[in-house]
């Protein structure tokens, strides 16, 4: 997350960071999940819940912001700074490919590779940073800030993005998607997703300006996974939800009411890949 260098006072400039999602009701579910389900509770039907206002983050973690964090800790991350690849290799080889040094040229992208005590870790400098409580949101804010209070599918509405793509299995991308991208364009990607692991990668935040919620977050659909901090089953602590769909997950988990979990192997505490990443809750002002 940027906190713009322009606005003035402290209330600008979270005003620049945050989005404010106000106090009330909205239409929340009903749940979908497509894979790990023996992990996963019961799914709720469609209803009508109360929440609190609260504030999130108008981008997710961008590259820039966390090697910010890195440079102002000296936090030490297991993980990778990626880039795209150019020219053929990201046809034949591995088009998102990571890499030892920072990439400048990418630093609006969103930052991947870092688990949930990673973002955890970035929420507490923010915290310290901002003098206010910053954490990750709950499956239940996150959905409300990506849809708004009317039960749309997307953060645009209920129109579909990719309509040549609707026919891809839901889990997982597999190879026949891969050669389907070689003949057929993409068409209204409104969402970044439905692309294999070797010739797709996830665009600069901001890229598609539909992708923004009726409170203004920008890319809550597709891209990258976002950590939050609800159980993906309440009764096992160690795997949690993410929301929002990939880059390289199914066209159709990007509908703001499918929930997954990244693994039922290794804990959230731990899990690190290229297509999850994280925004930042914090208090209203």
């Amino acid at each position: 997350m940027t906190i713009g260098a322009s606005p003035s006072t402290p209330a600008a400039r979270l005003a620049d960071a945050f989005c404010l999602v106000p106090a009330g009701p909205f239409i929340y579910g009903p749940e979908r999940c497509y894979e790990r389900l023996e992990g996963c509770r019961a799914l709720q039907p469609q209803q009508t819940l109360e929440l609190p206002a609260f504030a999130i983050g108008r981008l997710p973690v961008t590259n820039e912001a966390w090697r910010r964090f890195l440079t102002a800790t000296g936090y030490r991350w297991p993980g990778r700074w990626y880039r795209v690849a150019r020219g053929w290799r990201r046809v034949w080889r591995r088009a998102y490919e990571p890499v030892s040094e920072y990439p400048e040229a990418h630093a609006r992208w969103p930052v991947v590779e870092v688990s949930q005590a990673d973002a955890r870790a970035y929420c507490s400098w923010l915290s310290d940073e901002l003098d206010r409580p910053c954490t990750l949101p709950t499956e239940v804010q996150w959905e409300k800030a990506a849809r708004g209070i009317d039960g749309r599918l997307y953060p645009w509405g209920d129109d579909r993005p990719r309509p040549e793509l609707q026919w891809q299995r839901r889990f997982p991308v597999g190879p026949e998607s891969f050669l389907f991208s070689l003949v057929v364009p993409a068409r209204a990607e409104w969402a970044r997703a439905g692309w294999y692991w070797r010739n797709g990668y996830p665009r600069a935040v901001g890229h598609e300006p539909r992708n923004v919620s009726p409170y203004g977050c920008i890319d809550m659909s597709g891209n990258i996974w976002e950590w939050t901090s609800s159980r993906f089953d309440p009764g096992d602590d160690r795997f949690h939800v993410v929301k929002g769909g990939s880059w390289g997950y199914s066209v159709h988990h990007t509908c703001c009411n499918v929930r997954s979990a990244c693994s039922l192997t290794v804990p959230s505490a731990d899990y690190r890949a290229q297509g999850t990443g994280f925004r930042v809750l914090t208090e209203p002002w």
